[in-house]
């Protein structure tokens, strides 16, 4: 009987894990990057309603994230995985092989999945892009730092980008994540 049982937990978890990782419908783009205590991951999903409404200027192909949480040793105080607030972060992207762009900002959201950085975006079809982040420390939206000896934690970075080339096929159909 605990043999059944074993097996019964091991499949339920590997099936909830493969249900959950499939209904988000997130994919990757790239590698993670880790850059100045943080683990930088851009991905994409079927464009998503959000609330407040976003304006909605013609039609938007996925919703782009940052994923942007602290590593271990962080220097500015946060703890491993912990999502970073307060950063200012705009999007470049391209279409490799056309004079295709556009461009914009994130806006801090929460999800099922947690707190991340992202927008809509409407792309121009299938095929290879380039992605361009630039992230901007806290202390632009007001979030300060103690620098004092006994409390302080390090200064903030100078801004920096993050890039990545991937391939886009379409963001499947809606509801199927």
């Amino acid at each position: 009987m605990r043999k059944i049982t074993h097996i019964f937990a091991i499949f339920s978890v590997g099936f909830f894990a493969a249900s959950n990782t499939s209904m988000a419908g997130e994919k990757p783009i790239g590698d993670p990057v880790e850059k100045n205590g943080m683990e930088i991951a851009a991905v994409y999903l079927q464009a998503i309603t959000m609330e407040p409404t976003e304006p909605m200027s013609g039609r938007k192909d996925i919703h782009l994230e940052a994923d942007i949480h602290a590593v271990k040793g962080n220097k500015n105080g946060f703890g491993e995985g912990e999502w970073i607030p307060y950063l200012e972060i705009s999007y470049k992207m391209g279409k490799v092989g056309s004079d295709w762009s556009t461009h914009g900002s994130f806006m801090p959201m929460i999800a099922a999945d947690g707190l991340h950085y992202g927008a809509n975006v409407a792309l121009d079809g299938p095929g290879e892009y380039t992605l361009d982040y630039e992230i901007i420390p806290p202390t632009r939206n007001g979030l300060y730092r103690h620098s004092d000896k006994e409390t302080g934690v390090g200064i903030w970075w100078a801004p920096f980008h993050v890039e990545w080339t991937f391939k886009f096929l379409g963001a499947g159909k809606k509801g199927s994540y």
